[in-house]
């Protein structure tokens, strides 16, 4: 790594002065690499601010202080528009950082020029603590999400700053992370970092969240699209049309689309991309039809396509109404 990487921590905050003390504290604590702690008050309570003109007052914390809640996106920005160091971090302030985070994000942003955004692992992400044996191990996600992302400098120059057309916040993040991929970035997350998150503490207060967060989804839909479900069912060994499957699987991944690929066990290895939003099943050959109608139709969240190679079950799925295409 070199010798010259630093990283400006980011973070909105609004009310919550326990917390925010609580995570000042693990970064204090858990961080090696020089950085510098840049905290956005957006219009907190008078309790608040008192806690943080105590910490900006010991010297390595900046506070910018905002007489009214710009929201999340705007504080953001304020925050980007002093970064000086190679990476910003955007860090909530009901998070906690757990030894070597920032390191290990690093780590990974440095070993691939593709890569723009990184998360850590978290329980907000499907783990429920730090685990060993990942350092240096990554995987790629269809988008980041703004509870503690790392981002390259060079991206910010590239693609600009959050959008606030996403104020007061909820998908900004993501909104981003979709121009990150345009312009040829990777999001991933570094399986080796860990930070655990409390997650809402702050949107869940306002009174309007709900509303705010539908009328959010629809812009961010109408610009990029709704993703998508799409299943695959493999029920025979299709040899060279693996690959044309394994192409079809990163399109929709690339998208941004969630993706399940069911095989019919066999000897052979199965060789898909590793991605977040991709989960793979192999089922035994006895009952094999049964068993994918099952597991497909018992989903909450129904699929939007089914892809399947087996006449039989695109005949059944297509009687349940589902959208169905034959590979």
């Amino acid at each position: 790594m070199r010798s010259d990487i630093r990283c400006d921590i980011i973070i909105p905050v609004w009310d919550e002065p326990g917390l925010t003390k609580k995570c000042v504290d693990s970064i204090r604590q858990n961080t090696s690499l020089p950085y510098k702690i840049v905290i956005i008050d957006n219009a907190s309570s008078v309790e608040t601010a008192q806690c943080l003109k105590g910490l900006s007052e010991k010297g390595w914390i900046t506070l910018i202080r905002n007489e009214r809640n710009l929201g999340f996106p705007a504080a953001v920005n304020q925050g980007m528009a002093s970064l000086d160091a190679p990476y910003a971090c955007i860090l909530n302030n009901d998070t906690a950082v757990y030894r070597g985070w920032l390191r290990e994000m690093i780590l990974i942003a440095e070993g691939d020029s593709s890569i723009g955004i990184v998360n850590p692992a978290s329980n907000n992400l499907g783990q429920k603590g730090p685990e060993p044996g990942f350092s240096g191990k990554w995987i790629e996600m269809a988008m980041c999400t703004g509870f503690c992302m790392l981002i390259k400098r060079t991206l910010i120059e590239k693609i600009g700053n959050f959008d606030e057309i996403y104020s007061p916040g909820n998908f900004e993040d993501a909104d981003f992370s979709k121009r990150a991929i345009r312009a040829g970035y990777k999001c991933v997350m570094a399986r080796g970092a860990y930070v655990h998150h409390e997650e809402n503490t702050s949107f869940k207060k306002r009174k309007d969240w709900n509303k705010g967060f539908k009328r959010n989804r629809e812009i961010f839909n109408k610009r990029w699209g709704a993703p998508e479900r799409i299943v695959y069912v493999i029920g025979e060994d299709r040899g060279g049309n693996l690959d044309v499957i394994k192409r079809g699987v990163r399109e929709f991944l690339k998208k941004g689309d969630w993706v399940w690929v069911i095989f019919r066990k066999s000897s052979r290895k199965i060789d898909m991309p590793e991605h977040t939003s991709l989960s793979i099943f192999e089922i035994g050959k006895f009952g094999f039809a049964i068993k994918v109608l099952w597991r497909v139709i018992k989903r909450k969240k129904r699929f939007s396509e089914v892809m399947t190679d087996s006449g039989f079950l695109a005949g059944f799925f297509k009687v349940l109404g589902y959208r169905v295409q034959k590979i």
